[in-house]
């Protein structure tokens, strides 16, 4: 009998589309780092991949034809979302992160679905629910852990204040645009949105990223790869499955992949011989992954249809 992906539930078809995208994420870590900042500056990286993805998803509406006109508020939707989810996203959590330790600031990532659980309960007007909260504590619990282990050396170096703050703004604007981005996703074709929000996003780092965009070094074959990577997977395709995934989950749950990322990028330093495997690695996953599950099978909106999201 043949495999067709779109036989599986819609919830199902979401969590494996955020997981995917999570999995491009966490490998465009490592990608990134041998990119930056010897070879091109991050700010210059993230205008590249803000600019490829715009006009990849501005090809592929071109192709789908599907000849969409949102309003004048909806615009005004979009635009915000490709300022926060896009622009102050991306900038304000590499501009932090110059100024504070890794450590700090993967730990400070690690509030994001917490903020998101807030906003969703606030803009939309989902619940808060025990089953939902445990699973997001539960789900940190396990991030911390696997952070911790990973940075048990230096663990003990603290970053600045204004960098924390900085980093800290950069998850609560993309809680932010989680929750506004989602009823666009579920009354339009994600591409169509994902157009206009990466065509505000660019429009609003060009001033702050374009003259950053110089190539400082000789590059060789392996860098282009990266770089094709970065644009490609890491940005076009993964904020694409994004996309498709809040047409299906709630926010709060799409915010819970990204405790995959830590748990996937230290397997890909037990893979690489960075790091060591030892009892922190499966306790992680344990909690993150049932974090996860508490959170997907918690209680949605009161009042709305069979929840298949």
């Amino acid at each position: 009998m043949k495999f067709k992906f779109s036989s599986l539930s819609p919830k199902f078809r979401g969590i494996v589309m955020i997981f995917a995208a999570n999995v491009l994420f966490a490998l465009n870590i490592p990608v990134s780092k041998e990119l930056t900042p010897y070879w091109i500056d991050p700010f210059g990286l993230s205008f590249l991949r803000i600019s490829f993805a715009f006009l990849s998803f501005f090809i592929l509406s071109f192709i789908i034809g599907s000849g969409v006109k949102f309003k004048l508020k909806e615009h005004l939707i979009l635009f915000i979302c490709g300022v926060t989810g896009i622009t102050v996203n991306q900038l304000a959590f590499l501009a932090g992160l110059s100024i504070t330790s890794p450590v700090d600031a993967s730990l400070i990532i690690t509030m994001t679905p917490i903020i998101t659980m807030v906003f969703s309960a606030v803009i939309i007007k989902e619940p808060i629910t025990l089953r939902k909260t445990a699973g997001v504590l539960i789900g940190m619990t396990g991030a911390v852990l696997i952070l911790y282990a990973s940075y048990s050396g230096v663990f003990s170096q603290s970053g600045t204040v204004k960098g924390n703050l900085i980093v800290l703004s950069s998850g609560f604007v993309y809680s932010l645009y989680l929750v506004m981005i989602r009823p666009l996703m579920q009354k339009y074709p994600p591409v169509e949105v994902m157009k206009w929000t990466f065509f505000y996003g660019m429009m609003v780092s060009l001033p702050f990223t374009l003259k950053y965009t110089s190539i400082k070094a000789e590059a060789d074959i392996l860098q282009f790869l990266q770089l094709g990577y970065a644009l490609l997977f890491g940005t076009f395709t993964a904020y694409l499955l994004v996309a498709f995934s809040l047409r299906h989950l709630r926010p709060t749950t799409v915010s819970m992949f990204n405790y995959v990322i830590p748990l996937l990028a230290s397997f890909i330093a037990i893979y690489i011989g960075q790091d060591t495997f030892n009892w922190t690695k499966p306790v992680s996953a344990i909690l993150i992954f049932s974090g996860v599950y508490f959170v997907i099978t918690s209680r949605s909106r009161e009042g709305s249809t069979k929840d298949t999201r």
